[in-house]
């Protein structure tokens, strides 16, 4: 029995710090939508989002006192980490950002959000996971109230923008993927906070700078927007989701994760004074019974 409740409480813990993150991640397109009136780029807004998160980890490591680069293990490990973290999580924004200039958002965040297929997949080709009623009828709602979020657009379908949107979701899926086998390692979730955003800085630093985009905030306006976004709506979610995936499956931490586009819709309407419709708020609750469903699906 305290078998069953230490479980129960594991579950329980990884699934709050899971949603949270994905609440978090959700005020994206307002902080994003608040540095491009700043006239950021969009890598140079990466860029700097990754850059401040990456500085908040190293600050509370500092505050707590603790020297997240003690047990790094072999260095093989280490690099291949940092390699496939870092490609993989911004890879995702990169290519899902291209291909909204082709599909617009609507339909690049549909097809994105659908990454927990992916995850599914690689769950049940690599591991003994065996899809259930529960989360196959999770991964139904999520997709259908997904298609009801997605709203109205006047962008035509183009091929080479789905693409991109399929590239962003496989992408985001071999993250989540890889910080559950990462998980397992025992490595430390500061350590690999720390990866995924030195990378990713990395990365679009140099993308920044090889189109010639590359921003420095000019303005106390855009230096909060850009701290929020850094701290906020980056460091701290993925650091939620790498403590929260120790908890629970890849597939229910996968499909939690795609609460960020009911949160962005409501704030979008909240802040942003952007109307919703009757299917999108029908697609909301579609979305979190996606999510109820999947509390019921077995490790």
């Amino acid at each position: 029995m305290e078998t069953t409740e230490t479980h129960f409480s594991s579950q329980l813990r990884g699934t709050l710090l899971v949603t949270l993150s994905g609440l978090l991640y959700g005020f994206m397109g307002y902080f994003g939508t608040q540095l491009l009136h700043e006239h950021f780029s969009v890598f140079s807004m990466l860029f700097w989002r990754f850059f401040i998160a990456m500085l908040w980890v190293l600050a509370t490591a500092l505050w707590m006192r603790k020297n997240i680069f003690k047990n790094l293990g072999k260095r093989s490990t280490l690099i291949r980490t940092l390699l496939l973290s870092a490609a993989s999580y911004s890879g995702a924004p990169a290519c899902f950002f291209l291909a909204s200039q082709y599909t617009g958002t609507g339909v690049a965040m549909v097809i994105f959000f659908c990454f927990p297929v992916f995850v599914t997949l690689f769950a049940w080709a690599t591991t003994n996971w065996q899809m259930n009623r529960f989360a196959a009828s999770s991964l139904f709602a999520i997709i259908l109230g997904l298609i009801l979020l997605k709203g109205h657009g006047s962008h035509a379908l183009n091929l080479s923008g789905i693409f991109l949107a399929i590239l962003s979701g496989l992408s985001y899926a071999v993250y989540v993927f890889s910080s559950k086998y990462n998980s397992k390692q025992n490595i430390d979730s500061h350590l690999l906070t720390f990866l995924v955003c030195f990378g990713s800085s990395l990365i679009f630093l140099l993308i920044s700078c090889a189109t010639n985009t590359f921003n420095v905030p000019h303005s106390w306006h855009a230096w909060v927007y850009t701290c929020t976004l850094g701290i906020v709506v980056t460091g701290i979610p993925i650091q939620l989701l790498l403590d929260g995936i120790k908890h629970v499956s890849h597939i229910k931490a996968s499909i939690l994760s795609v609460l960020e586009p009911v949160v962005t819709l409501l704030v979008g309407v909240a802040l942003l004074n952007e109307s919703m419709s009757s299917v999108q708020a029908v697609g909301v609750m579609v979305v979190l019974l996606g999510a109820i469903l999947i509390q019921f699906e077995r490790q």
